[in-house]
């Protein structure tokens, strides 16, 4: 009966916003003028962790059932049908196999994969493992908690990342060049691929979120704004204005999709012509 008033709360999904001609954020980026904000959910304690299945457009995240325990949850973004994924402890770091689909959860209790196309679940055979942090891409990466150390998992064995090797990391992703990017309480830092030296990008504001776009390009996220990794040096640049963003991802169609403290939103750029600019009074 616990869970089923729980889901009751989170099921309260907001109806598809109908077409508008109003500027909701305003974008820096000169292909992306104006955004429509679109909420997918709205939930009591946002995630800051959010991952989507490109081959079905959904998204998935975990929240707070109480007593520090995470569950997965399911959101089917086109029909905004929501339902929570039983069967895993513990689900607070997530992240996509964009080869073939699957998802993986982590926590206190491991590592998940979920097969979303015959809804399989299986914990793999990792022992002694506190998840923060899940990355995917050709190797199963993670951050270990609480030493918040970075490894991966490939050949039955795990392995420290050599370029993030006795450093602090809050999260981490690779570019379609394989360059490391990654946050911690210091600020945003970068190695390049095939070097060992992290270089410092940006000290502020404080980043909480980083992604990969579906074409590679690394994107963070902080309380105020959504910002791109253009370039390797010094070429962190703020794209979107917006207020308390605690993590992102992005969709099949490479739109934003972000947390705050009570909702989850998709951006959703309109051309230049379809709208009018609210902030100038039009």
């Amino acid at each position: 009966m616990r869970l089923y008033l729980v889901v009751l709360v989170i099921v309260s999904i907001e109806a598809k916003e109908p077409a508008s001609k109003y500027c909701d954020v305003v974008s820096t980026d000169p292909t992306k003028h104006c955004y429509v904000k679109e909420t997918l959910s709205t939930v009591a304690h946002s995630p800051n962790q959010l991952s989507v299945d490109k081959t079905t457009n959904t998204l998935f995240f975990s929240f707070d059932f109480g007593q520090g325990e995470y569950v997965p949850a399911i959101l089917h973004i086109d029909s905004r049908n929501l339902s929570v994924l039983k069967g895993v402890k513990d689900a607070f770091a997530i992240a996509n196999d964009p080869t073939t689909g699957d998802m993986y959860f982590g926590g206190s209790h491991g590592i998940y994969r979920y097969t979303p196309r015959n809804k399989s679940l299986q914990k793999l055979n990792i022992q002694n493992l506190d998840i923060w942090w899940l990355y995917i891409k050709k190797n199963i990466y993670f951050i270990k908690f609480p030493s918040l150390s970075a490894y991966y998992y490939a050949n039955r064995t795990v392995k420290a990342v050599p370029e993030l090797k006795g450093g602090i990391v809050h999260q981490f992703v690779l570019d379609k060049e394989d360059n490391i990017f990654f946050i911690n309480g210091t600020g945003l830092f970068g190695v390049k691929h095939g070097d060992d030296k992290p270089i410092l990008l940006r000290d502020h504001p404080r980043f909480l979120g980083i992604a990969t776009d579906n074409n590679g390009y690394v994107h963070v996220c902080s309380e105020d704004g959504i910002f791109v990794v253009t370039k390797m040096v010094q070429k962190v640049k703020k794209v979107i204005n917006v207020q308390g963003v605690l993590g992102l991802t992005f969709d099949r169609g490479n739109h934003i999709i972000y947390s705050d403290s009570h909702e989850i939103v998709r951006l959703v750029p309109m051309a230049t012509e379809n709208y009018y600019d609210k902030f100038r009074g039009l």
